[in-house]
């Protein structure tokens, strides 16, 4: 994995790709044909894992809309890490790219970590619980964005609601999530002692990050820390503090990714 050294180097010299917009009409037929074409685009022999690239799927049986912002290989190589970002209520996926992150994330992808990882993030609405994201986490991986396997999801504030009802979820916890990275995610607060254990009994490692001007995302990660030893830690910031913070969000990421061995 990379080393603690290339990340910070990474994230003082990072450029900021050009992405590929498109927009697509809220008709079935055309996010059917929107679908496809993101398939055969994904497709291609030849990826670039710096270039960031958007689309929409349908999941549920409803078939909802979900947007995406992905970069990284194709998910074929068992090896692959694959990081899934979600967003708080005042925020949507724009802002993982706005703020930097996602560039930064992508940047990553060198010749010293062998283009290893993958990134997507998602526009799922922070009402959705266990059950949407795995008919989402589906969608996504029929569509060849993610691999079906277990992947690494961060869920910043109202976004852990979805993460936290997994733990309810026996047969859908350890399908979906191989490791969770809450910022300061308010349903752990009212998730019982027994439903933050299922994650310690899967054995899933979890990184806890709040920002120091936070009181409520402290008290999410000192529960946490105290519930299922989690990793805890405090970030320079508000409640977003991803976005206040972002170098050393990224940075305490991929340091996380590389001593769990993701």
């Amino acid at each position: 994995m990379i080393t603690p050294y290339l990340i910070s180097l990474l994230l003082t010299s990072f450029i900021i790709d050009s992405t590929s917009e498109e927009i697509i009409s809220p008709q079935s037929t055309l996010n059917q044909h929107a679908q496809q074409l993101n398939k055969e685009q994904l497709d291609e022999e030849t990826v670039d894992p710096l270039k960031i690239t958007s689309g929409i799927v349908t999941y549920g049986i409803e078939k909802e809309t979900l947007s995406y912002y992905h970069c990284g290989p194709l998910p074929d190589n068992p090896t692959l890490t694959e990081l899934v970002l979600l967003h708080g209520a005042a925020f949507s996926k724009e802002d993982w790219k706005t703020s930097g992150i996602l560039n930064m994330l992508c940047e990553i992808n060198n010749e010293e970590d062998e283009g290893n990882l993958s990134i997507t993030a998602l526009d799922l609405p922070v009402k959705a619980d266990g059950i949407q994201l795995s008919n989402a986490f589906d969608a996504l991986s029929s569509n060849n964005l993610l691999s079906g396997r277990a992947v690494t999801i961060v869920s910043p504030s109202a976004s852990g609601k979805a993460i936290v009802s997994l733990g309810d979820m026996p047969e859908l916890l350890p399908k979906i999530l191989k490791a969770w990275i809450p910022v300061a995610s308010g349903a752990v607060m009212g998730a019982s002692e027994s439903t933050l254990q299922s994650y310690k009994v899967a054995k899933i490692p979890i990184l806890a990050i709040h920002g120091n001007q936070d009181s409520g995302g402290k008290k999410v990660t000192d529960k946490l820390k105290s519930v299922v030893n989690a990793k805890g830690i405090e970030l320079s910031g508000r409640h977003p503090v991803y976005l206040d913070s972002p170098e050393e969000f990224v940075q305490e990421v991929m340091e996380f990714l590389d001593e769990e061995g993701l």
